[in-house]
């Protein structure tokens, strides 16, 4: 039987733990938190005596190199803060724990470590144990329909990245960490072109885009700060001309006023009456906390809360010397259909941690075997044949349409 350390109790560590506690390979799952009582809330949640909490600060990198030292885990899956990432690698690394995360933390301009992750890399594969890193959704998913696309092309000219959600409720309410998309809104999106990354503008290359069922809508999306156009040309195995990756949802133009015009993002003091403040301080301190899965469940059931996401990948290049367009997107469920599925799930925290979750089982079943830091758009076509089978069983569905002489 298999132990699991996960790290970060929250919506994805709720998804993820029910998925995984029901896997018969699964023998013992530890749930910490730095918020005890929160852990403690999820794991009653999740209902498997599988499942035991703790209390764990991953700032403490020692600290939490004990922990995972000291309960014989076959796996670490760190679903904390992204930037707390480097802290929980580091322990898992000397720990000699097999490790699997999210994202990334910070990009560079530079080859030899395009993103944090990979400073490590030598040792990683000296080390015989496997990180599996970025692999949720976005990224995550998003590499794989990438990859799955390049393969099925000679020469890949572009691969175009869309994030979209609608959510309707009467109250504004955060399905995930709204921290983390605002400062991504703020900083400055990577673009691949020719070769190489580069930053530009926030809210730029604004698009509306036609997005298939069971959206079935065209939306207004924007340059966003991510991984997959940093890590996706180097990785997917030929080379690229173009990539992004572009979010939106209906609202998306309110989140640029607030960002961009008002500056409420801006990290110099600004005088209020007497006292000097950081709006970026002041807007990220009143941003509401993610839903807990006791009340997104009753919100749900009231009808008081819809929601319906998706990721899409869209990759052209030349196939037998003739142009062919390649549509991958993510079908699952909208939120009302995930709550019934995994209690206390959203539609956004289904399709990040089943990917996680179903990554997971691949890595202790010895389906991912190679050491080192493995990036989703790294695996084969067995590996994913895997992968797509058991985001399946859980409602997540690859779909994917082809054009040919596509513009």
């Amino acid at each position: 039987m298999k132990n699991i350390l996960i790290l970060g109790a929250g919506a994805q560590g709720n998804v993820a733990g029910w998925v995984l506690s029901r896997a018969p390979e699964v023998g013992r799952i530890v749930l910490a938190d730095i918020d005890l009582r929160r852990a403690e809330e999820t794991a009653r949640n999740i209902g498997s005596d599988k499942i035991r909490v703790e209390r764990a600060d991953v700032t403490r990198v020692e600290e939490t190199t004990r922990l995972m030292r000291s309960g014989e885990y076959d796996l670490v899956v760190n679903l904390a803060l992204p930037e707390f990432i480097p802290q929980v690698m580091l322990a898992a690394l000397r720990a000699g724990r097999n490790y699997l995360d999210l994202s990334s933390t910070r990009c560079y301009e530079i080859d030899d470590h395009p993103i944090e992750q990979l400073q490590h890399a030598e040792e990683w594969r000296a080390s015989g144990r496997t990180a599996l890193i970025n692999a949720g959704s976005a990224p995550g998913l998003t590499n794989v329909m990438a990859r799955e696309g390049a393969d099925a092309l000679d020469e890949v000219e572009r691969i175009e990245i869309k994030d979209y959600s609608i959510t309707t409720c009467e109250e504004f309410v955060a399905l995930w960490a709204l921290p983390v998309y605002v400062i991504d809104c703020a900083t400055e999106p990577w673009i691949w072109e020719d070769g190489r990354p580069r930053r530009v503008s926030i809210f730029s290359g604004e698009e509306l885009y036609d997005f298939p069922p069971p959206i079935g809508a065209r939306g207004k999306v924007y340059l966003h700060a991510h991984e997959e156009p940093v890590t996706i040309p180097l990785f997917v195995g030929k080379p690229v001309r173009y990539c992004d990756y572009k979010i939106g949802d209906p609202g998306i133009d309110t989140w640029r006023f607030i960002v961009q015009h008002l500056g409420l993002m801006d990290e110099r003091c600004v005088e209020v009456g007497d006292q000097r403040v950081r709006p970026r301080d002041l807007l990220l301190s009143r941003l509401p906390p993610t839903l807990s899965p006791q009340r997104l469940t009753e919100m749900a059931a009231a009808g008081r809360l819809q929601s319906r996401c998706m990721v899409l990948c869209d990759v052209k290049g030349r196939k037998d010397g003739r142009p062919l367009r390649i549509r991958l997107w993510a079908e699952s469920a909208d939120l009302r259909e995930a709550c019934r599925r995994i209690p206390g799930a959203s539609d956004v925290s289904l399709q990040t941690s089943v990917p996680a979750a179903v990554f997971s089982l691949m890595l202790l079943r010895g389906q991912i075997r190679r050491p080192g830091v493995v990036l989703p758009e790294m695996l084969e076509r067995d590996e994913r044949a895997l992968f797509y089978q058991g985001i399946g069983e859980h409602g997540i569905r690859i779909r994917m349409q082809q054009e040919s002489d596509a513009a």
